[in-house]
């Protein structure tokens, strides 16, 4: 699933075709668009219109999510978590992710 709340949809869509196992060729052949075009919406430098995103979303068998959460405690600390991500190396990030997972077996015994 995708959530387009805070998300770079190239990146995500980059994601989802090398988890899927598909090329860069595949994927814009199955979507109809340049090899070019799709690396561009991946790198972030191009925008394309939904029809493109809906069709690349189909074939990679990915649902999209479209939350307004602006202004909710929820919605900021996820926009502020998601941006501390994001700016993380990749050990940085298993390490936060491991911090946040022991964090809600405490609060689960809490409770």
């Amino acid at each position: 699933m995708i959530s387009m709340e805070g998300t770079n949809l190239g990146v995500t869509v980059k994601k989802l075709r090398e988890t899927r196992g598909m090329s860069r060729i595949e994927l814009s052949e199955a979507v109809g668009i340049s090899e070019s075009h799709l690396k561009k919406i991946e790198a972030g430098n191009r925008q394309p219109g939904i029809q493109t995103y809906r069709k690349m979303i189909a074939v990679l068998e990915a649902d999209i999510v479209i939350r307004d959460t602006t202004g909710t405690v929820m919605g900021d600390c996820t926009a502020r978590a998601q941006k501390v991500f994001m700016e993380s190396t990749e050990a940085q990030a298993i390490f936060l992710v491991q911090v946040l997972e022991y964090m809600a077996q405490v609060i689960k015994l809490i409770k």
